[in-house]
């Protein structure tokens, strides 16, 4: 009896064993299949991460996935896929059956790849620095032929023209104060303090990333108020051919031809674009012109290759050339004559949690402006400026568990030639060191803090701070705070200009113990999304700057009115921006936005001149099942303020009205790989002389050719 006894328990322990077992391998285990919820095709290399256990997989090539060995209790399984909205199960384990899961094809791009923010890849909705992206549709299909074009229809931001081209103005900076960057590369030509921004053609760019507020922390001086960067496009595909026709109102003409190669181990492009535009008149009974006439040409070559699983290498070269003609009053007319040429040569290599790079750049420009009398062609005044700067950077990343650490050192060696700057010419080191941690405290919690200190052979030496903080309180939503000090240096012209203008009867000169520009800034930024549906974002800054560097008057010296630079005011920008953007149905997308900026002039105890108090924005785009796309957008800018100086020294204010322009475009497929667009600008006719320049109504129409399209078709 006792024997039976024996083995009957030890049955029962051998039974209740191996069901555990079973039971272990069975019900704590998740798998299923992921499929295109429009297409139904299965999805391979889809995430698949168990959020409470920081564990993962990704889909084979038929959409299936396998997770096992998971704990009993409650789970949050995130599916996310590229180009795709983000999908979240609840499992709770244990757990039968299988999963069959659809992921939609994203109408909000949040996984969009951003690097601007922190000089590190990383999704767009996961970067700790508030980060605006243009791409996509609203390049392609906006009817911009420059940046400048595109980037006024984005909420808070400013552009501005005028007769030393076309800047652009974050959150009260001034155009002088915003590094505008190509492909990481500072964009080198600055005259009278300004970038002219509609040099770079909106044809080859993938994407531009818009970080505002202090960014002196990664990039130092010019970087003050925010960082614009450009990215052009990397070929994907095999061949790509791409060639663009555009013409319009006032002698608009652009084309533009690209041709790019791809494989496994290698990448190149090459492009050029011709723009010409004829200028405008807008008063007949005056002989002067509002608008200028100009030719611009870009060219551009960029490899790309994967020397092993760890090296790449790039190296890119681009080409700029301009003129532009003004009959600037009765007697005279203007002529400048720009080029730019810049070249790069970039080495990232990878080990197990490093990436190391090292780049040199090299970039050359050169202004030339003649002043010539309209009846005799004698040249009147001319001058020449050439700007030179070298480049050379190193770069060292570490990722960590909790901590991303960046570091990084630079030389930077500026020159200046001219006939305008003292002695001729100038020169010009600087050395560079700035260090990054990235501390994820949590799976909600995101801390980077940053510092910089630049040694400048001319104004000594500089240190920028900068932290920021990010709140993750759900799966689709984000909180930024962050605080940063920036600052700027003084440029050779400030420093050391020395030019007389005969005709008008002024002269100007630099100051040599000019002190740099400094600021403080702080940005709080509330972000949420549906990847199908709708993105909202407000954002509130605070903006300090000191020691405004500004043209003061002097006096009467040899009988010409003269001005020097000198470090002037205190000034305060405040505000707010509102943007949302929403999808009534897939094909059915609108958006709106608005900033408030409030400015102060703490010397002059004034508004700060030429500020819109307000913008807003609204637009639509409906893209019908047969390729046709439309788009209207409504754009308003608000009230600004002008200052001017009257007889006896007092300063009279003006007050600038506000005005609204609407812009519309239609494209539309073509047979053989073409399509086909039109589109008009500022339909209000809206026409300013003095303040703009706005030439009023403008049309145009072009074809555009893209050889993947035809093969597509056939």
């Amino acid at each position: 009896m006792g024997n039976i006894l024996l083995k009957l328990f030890t049955y029962f322990v051998f039974l209740c064993f191996s069901c555990s077992i079973i039971v272990a391998n069975e019900v704590q285990t998740i798998s299923g299949n992921i499929r295109d919820g429009k297409t139904g095709l299965p999805l391979p290399n889809v995430n698949i991460i168990i959020n409470n256990e920081e564990r993962g997989t990704t889909t084979d090539e038929n959409g299936y996935f396998f997770i096992p060995g998971l704990p009993i209790g409650k789970h949050t399984v995130e599916f996310s896929h590229i180009g795709y909205t983000v999908h979240y199960e609840q499992v709770q384990i244990p757990f039968m059956g299988k999963l069959n899961i659809k992921l939609f094809p994203a109408l909000i791009q949040m996984d969009a790849m951003v690097v601007t923010g922190t000089r590190t890849e990383r999704y767009l909705k996961d970067t700790p620095v508030t980060t605006q992206v243009i791409k996509g549709e609203k390049l392609t299909n906006s009817g911009a032929v420059d940046l400048s074009q595109i980037i006024q229809e984005s909420t808070g931001i400013n552009v501005v023209a005028n007769q030393f081209g076309t800047g652009v103005e974050l959150n009260g900076y001034g155009s002088n104060h915003i590094l505008l960057l190509v492909d990481g590369v500072k964009v080198l030509g600055r005259v009278n303090g300004q970038l002219d921004i509609s040099q770079i053609p909106i044809n080859q760019i993938d994407r531009i990333e818009i970080v505002k507020g202090a960014t002196s922390a990664l990039y130092g001086s010019e970087a003050m108020g925010g960082v614009i960067n450009v990215f052009t496009r990397t070929p994907i595909n095999p061949i790509s051919l791409t060639s663009e026709l555009t013409m319009g109102s006032f002698g608009q003409q652009a084309q533009s031809l690209s041709f790019s190669k791809s494989n496994k181990n290698s990448h190149w492009t090459i492009n050029e674009t011709v723009r010409r535009f004829g200028g405008y008149d807008l008063d007949d009974e005056t002989i002067w012109e509002e608008g200028s006439q100009y030719d611009k040409r870009n060219i551009g070559l960029k490899y790309s290759r994967s020397v092993s699983d760890r090296m790449n290498v790039l190296f890119d070269t681009k080409y700029f050339s301009e003129t532009q003609t003004l009959i600037s009053n009765h007697v005279f007319k203007d002529l400048s004559k720009n080029n730019r040429i810049s070249v790069r040569g970039n080495i990232q290599y990878n080990l197990k949690n490093w990436v190391i790079k090292s780049s040199l750049e090299q970039s050359k420009y050169n202004h030339g402006f003649d002043r010539i009398v309209i009846k005799s062609g004698n040249l009147i005044k001319g001058s020449l400026t050439r700007d030179n700067l070298f480049s050379s950077n190193f770069q060292l990343m570490r990722k960590g568990e909790k901590h991303n650490l960046l570091g990084g050192l630079g030389l930077d060696q500026e020159g200046i030639i001219s006939d305008r700057v003292r002695r001729g010419d100038q020169n010009s080191d600087l050395m560079n060191v700035f260090i990054q941690d990235e501390i994820d405290i949590s799976n909600k919690w995101v801390i980077i803090g940053g510092l910089r200190m630049d040694q400048h052979s001319i104004y000594g030496k500089h240190i920028s701070p900068k932290i920021s903080i990010m709140f993750k309180p759900e799966m689709i939503s984000r909180i930024r705070f962050a605080y940063g000090e920036g600052f700027r240096a003084p440029s050779f012209k400030e420093l050391f200009l020395d030019y007389s203008n005969i005709a008008v009867g002024y002269h100007v000169i630099g100051n040599s113990i000019l002190n740099p520009e400094v600021s403080k800034n702080i940005n709080l930024d509330i972000e949420r999304w549906n990847t199908g549906k709708y993105h909202g974002r407000i954002n509130f800054f605070w903006n300090e700057i000191s020691g405004l560097i500004d043209y003061r008057h002097i006096g009467e010296v040899e009988g010409q009115t003269t001005f020097q630079s000198v470090n002037l005011s205190s000034v305060r920008t405040r505000g707010f921006e509102v943007d949302l953007t929403y999808f009534i149905t897939d094909q059915f997308e609108i958006w709106a936005g608005y900033s408030l900026l409030d400015t102060w002039d703490k010397d002059n105890e004034r508004v700060l001149p030429l500020k819109a108090r307000y913008k807003s924005q609204l637009g639509f785009r409906y893209s019908y099942s047969n390729g046709l796309k439309l788009n209207l957008r409504v754009q308003t800018t608000g009230t600004r303020t002008s200052w001017e100086e009257n007889n006896e020294g007092k300063s009279i204010k003006q007050i600038i009205d506000p005005y609204m322009i609407v812009n519309t475009h239609m494209s539309f497929p073509l047979p053989w790989g073409l399509s086909g667009f039109i589109g008009g600008k500022n339909l209000t006719n809206y026409i300013d002389k003095v303040w703009g320049p706005m030439p009023g109504r403008e049309w145009y129409g072009g074809i555009r050719f893209d050889i993947r399209k035809k093969q597509k078709r056939n």
